[in-house]
C-alpha cells in the first residue's frame, strides 16, 4: 500500500468541493464551528493536499500555519474523506512529518472516535471551548 500526499494549487473548483462535502447532513456530524463554518476566503490561506493511496483518492484537508510569538502551529482546518482503512492511523503520522518543522499541529473534532484515535496517536486535549447561541433582538 502506498499512501501519497499532494498539494495542490488553490482553485476556484477547490472552494466548490469543499462547499458540496459540508453541506446537508454531513455537516451536522463533522462540523466544529456550531454553524459558523470558516469561509473558503479564509481556508485559502491554507494549503489545500489531497490523500491518494495506491493511486486513488481517498481523502483531502487543508492546513494552516499560525504563528504565536515564537512558535508555529499548524491547524488542519478541514479534512474530509473515506476508504476501507483507518485514515487517521495511516494518514497522521504523514501529516505530522509534513509539519515536522512546526511547533504543534492542531485538530479541531467533535466526534468522540476521532478524539479516542488521535489521542492514542499521542494529542491531548488542551482547551475546552465554550459556546453560546445569541438570540438576535428584533424590533
Amino acid at each position: 500500500m502506498k499512501i501519497e500526499i499532494i498539494p495542490e494549487p488553490w482553485t476556484d473548483a477547490h472552494d466548490a468541493e469543499i462547499l458540496a462535502a459540508f453541506s446537508g447532513r454531513t455537516l451536522r456530524k463533522t462540523d466544529t464551528s456550531g454553524g459558523m463554518q470558516p469561509s473558503t476566503e479564509y481556508l485559502r490561506n491554507g494549503a489545500f493536499c489531497r490523500v491518494y493511496r495506491d493511486g486513488a483518492p481517498v481523502m483531502w484537508y487543508v492546513a494552516i500555519a499560525h504563528t504565536y510569538l515564537d512558535a508555529t502551529e499548524i491547524e488542519v482546518a478541514l479534512a474530509y474523506g473515506h476508504a476501507d482503512c483507518d485514515l487517521v492511523a495511516e494518514v497522521m503520522p504523514l501529516i505530522e512529518w509534513q509539519c515536522r518543522e512546526a511547533d504543534s499541529i492542531r485538530v479541531t473534532t467533535r466526534r468522540r472516535g476521532m478524539v479516542r484515535k488521535l489521542q492514542r496517536l499521542g494529542y491531548r486535549s488542551d482547551a475546552v471551548l465554550m459556546r453560546k447561541r445569541m438570540e438576535k433582538q428584533h424590533g
